[in-house]
């Protein structure tokens, strides 16, 4: 009986002996609180950049600018388009000097007319020279087709 009973043990020791297993639940938790604290304690920066008003597809223009500068679209080959201020051919380099020698009545608002394919590079570049030379405001019209 003694071996009988000893079969009996071994045979319980063994069901017994289960492979060990890991709660995930707290582990789980912890990264979740760890992600809420993350993103209640980051500072979201904002992006520097302008305020642009666009203008509608239509509509009557309610003021005359007294100053327009259209520039076309690239020709093959180039990276700028042609600008013309009012009647004037300019480039990016004189425009500064060109704004600024304008009477002040005349720096009251300046109308943008670019084509589709013309960098916004070139067209920031322009709004800077010209807020820098006190151009009031800046708007943007549409390309008459």
């Amino acid at each position: 009986m003694d071996a009988r009973l000893r079969e009996d043990q071994i045979v319980v020791e063994r069901s017994e002996r289960r492979a060990p297993q890991v709660d995930m639940t707290p582990m789980i938790d912890c990264v979740f609180l760890l992600i809420i604290f993350f993103m209640l304690a980051t500072t979201f920066a904002p992006l520097p950049g302008m305020r642009v008003k666009l203008p509608l597809g239509s509509g009557p223009v309610t003021k005359n600018p007294t100053l327009t500068l259209r520039i076309s679209n690239p020709a093959a080959g180039q990276s700028e388009g042609v600008m013309v201020l009012n009647s004037e051919i300019v480039s990016i380099d004189n425009a500064f000097a060109t704004f600024m020698n304008l009477a002040p009545e005349r720096k009251d608002m300046l109308a943008i007319q670019s084509g589709r394919h013309v960098m916004h590079d070139q067209i920031v570049q322009v709004m800077d020279r010209a807020k820098r030379a006190g151009v009031g405001r800046i708007a943007f019209a549409k390309v008459a087709q």
